[in-house]
Order: C-alpha cells, then sequence, then structure tokens
C-alpha cells in the first residue's frame, strides 16, 4: 500500500529513542524528510546519523526542551527553515512513566506539575506553534503519544491524568483544526519493548510477567507503534481525527464502546 507521504516533512518531538526514533524510521523509510529532536545533544546527532544511513532520507537534529516555550518556538521555525515546511508533527517527548512513585501516599506533588508541564503543556505549545504553517498549506496530521494510564485507575496519580489531558487535547485541537485540513489523532501505547522499560524491569522474570498481561504473551514493539502511526500520519487517514487509537497487544478484559 503506498501511504502518499512521499515528500512530506515531518518534526518528530522525542526521536531519539524508542517509540520516537521508531516512527521517525518508518517515516523515512516512506520518504519523509523528518527533524527529530531531544534534549542530549550527542545522543540526538547520533540517532540523526544512524537514522540517515537506514533511511537515506534528511534527518535535522535540534535539540530542544519542550518544557521550556521559546525551546519549542526555536524548534519549530529551525525545522520549517530546515524542510522548507512542516506537514506532520509527532508528540512523543515526555517522562515515562513509573520511574517514580505515584501511589497517593508517596507521590510528590512536584513531579504531577512536573509531568503536566512537560506532556500537556508541551503538546499543547507544540500543536500551536506548527499549527500556522499547516493553516497556510491547508493540510496537516497531528498524532499525539498518550499513555494506557488515562485508563487506569489506582496509583497512577501523576501519569494517569497526564495521559488523560492529552485524549482532551487531541480532541479540542481537532475541532479547533480541522477546518483546515489538519487532523488530530492519539495513540494508546501499551507496555512496549524499549531499553527505558526493559531497564525498569530489572529481571526478565519481570519482563516476561508484563508480557503475560498481553494475550498475545509478549510486549509490543516500537515499530508496532511506528505502523499505525504512520497510517494516520498519511492521507489515507483523512476519516480518522479527534479520536484516539490503542496499541496495547489487547491489554486488559474492559469494553470500549
Amino acid at each position: 500500500m503506498d501511504l502518499q507521504l512521499s515528500g512530506k516533512k515531518a518534526l518528530i518531538i522525542g526521536g531519539s529513542r524508542g517509540i520516537g526514533r521508531a516512527i521517525a524510521h518508518q517515516l523515512a523509510l516512506e520518504g519523509v524528510d523528518c527533524t527529530i529532536c531531544a534534549r542530549n545533544e550527542s545522543s540526538l546527532k547520533k540517532a540523526a546519523e544512524e537514522l540517515t544511513q537506514e533511511t537515506k532520507r534528511n534527518i535535522y537534529p535540534i535539540v530542544a526542551d519542550t518544557s521550556n516555550p521559546n525551546s519549542i518556538i526555536h524548534l519549530v521555525e529551525s525545522a520549517a527553515a530546515a524542510m522548507g515546511s512542516i506537514d506532520i508533527l509527532i508528540n512523543s517527548g515526555a517522562r515515562v512513566g513509573g520511574t517514580e512513585p505515584e501511589n497517593f501516599h508517596e507521590i510528590k506533588e512536584e513531579l504531577i506539575l512536573k509531568d503536566f508541564e512537560e506532556k500537556y503543556m508541551g503538546y499543547f505549545r507544540s500543536i500551536r506553534a506548527v499549527a500556522p504553517h499547516m493553516i497556510k498549506n491547508k493540510w496537516g496530521r497531528i498524532i499525539n503519544i498518550s499513555g494506557l494510564a488515562a485508563r487506569i485507575g489506582g496509583n497512577y496519580f501523576s501519569s494517569g491524568p497526564r495521559n488523560a489531558s492529552v485524549v482532551h487535547l487531541t480532541k479540542s485541537a481537532s475541532l479547533e483544526l480541522g477546518k483546515h485540513g489538519i487532523n488530530v489523532n492519539a495513540i494508546y501505547p501499551g507496555i512496549v519493548d524499549t531499553e527505558t522499560n526493559r531497564k525498569q524491569f530489572h529481571t526478565e522474570e519481570a519482563v516476561s510477567q508484563a508480557a503475560a498481561l498481553s494475550p498475545l504473551n509478549r510486549l509490543i514493539t516500537p515499530e508496532e507503534v511506528a505502523y499505525v502511526v504512520a497510517f494516520l500520519a498519511s492521507p489515507l487517514s483523512a476519516s480518522i481525527t479527534g479520536d484516539v487509537i490503542s496499541v496495547t497487544g489487547g491489554i486488559g478484559n474492559t469494553v470500549y464502546y
């Protein structure tokens, strides 16, 4: 299937590793020039060099901090100048949940505020900064990487609300931008087999226990998330906007309708 992405320009926030890197790789394979950003310059440049070699596309690395409004503005302006335009925005840069205590009695208020500053405000600022470029083109695709904790109650007092807020942002932005030919959607990734998650599990037994939560009896891969994102970023997804797609490997037995 031709996704009709050749020649498009994408900005992937959080594109140096994990899901973001896999998305950049897949989009580039589809003929998309990409700007990737992260806070660590050395790892960012290394990722850009590797992606360029792997895909033979233009990959532009720009250091940015999505918790800093001025940094986002500089990122978007620099990306648009480097690529000539921005057709696709992938919001994937945020802290991985579970790295700090989130239970009721131990969670620090600073963590909650930091999470919302980084994820909700970071995503919102990025969308608002990119929107004029897409409005000018009368076309655009925005995909927000949320998180399954949005659907899970319990000791997720920061990662749950921040991910739920991304869903609200996605719907609201789709209503605002749809008249300009811009689609906005979100992804719920499940437990993804990334280097960061592997470090959190500590042991192979913990990995196996996490895999057993899925009827597929395995973790999903970053590439599997990237395949779905690539479709949503394409002209073929014209009728999908303001929605959330689960890429979880079927975790849970709740029925959503």
